[in-house]
């Protein structure tokens, strides 16, 4: 199974208008997409993985404390939204969810559920630290390459990022998914 797999009923469902999330459910999402690249062999994910990967410590900013209650109302949130889903695999004795991160922006590419994932998963960043974070996911040629990418997706006539302004002795612009409100600013992880 590919972490995307679309049939042909799905790309008449891409939306219009930019999908609203809240805090947890793009911790869900972004938790559902990073592993079905990262451990494939363990993917879809049983309810208590998704509770441990939306919960871990690295790679994520802020570190959540969510339990399975607080997951699972973010998950019956975006199978209403049509970005996951609950599969139940031959043996199995519980359901497995999946995500549809590609519905989130219309004629997504690799390149660009990669950049999504590590926004949804930590926040604002540079374009050099998403090119770092993202390796995992897609690899990058350069920080030059990223920023590019943002800012396409910064001018498409429904954007999905923006820039935010530098954090105190940065000198470079950070980017931000458009999902979600932005978050209130905290002191930078060490």
């Amino acid at each position: 199974m590919t972490p995307d797999a679309s049939g042909p009923a799905r790309s008449a469902r891409i939306p219009a208008m930019i999908i609203r999330l809240d805090e947890t459910q793009a911790r869900v999402l972004g938790s559902l997409m990073e592993k079905a690249w990262t451990t494939p062999d363990l993917y879809p994910l049983t309810m208590n993985s998704l509770v441990t990967a939306c919960n871990q410590k690295t790679s994520r900013d802020p570190v959540m404390a969510l339990d399975e209650a607080e997951v699972g109302r973010g998950l019956h949130a975006l199978i209403e939204k049509s970005l996951a889903g609950r599969i139940h695999e031959p043996g199995s004795r519980v359901p497995k969810f999946m995500h549809h991160g590609e519905m989130l922006v219309s004629g997504a590419d690799d390149r660009v559920r990669a950049l999504l994932c590590v926004l949804l998963l930590r926040g604002p960043q540079t374009a050099g630290e998403l090119k770092t974070r993202a390796e995992r996911l897609h690899r990058f040629e350069s920080a030059a390459e990223v920023e590019s990418l943002l800012q396409e997706l910064a001018a498409r006539p429904e954007p999905c990022v923006a820039r935010t302004a530098r954090r105190p002795g940065q000198k470079e612009d950070r980017y931000r998914h458009l999902f979600a409100d932005a978050p209130a600013e905290t002191a930078p992880a060490a």
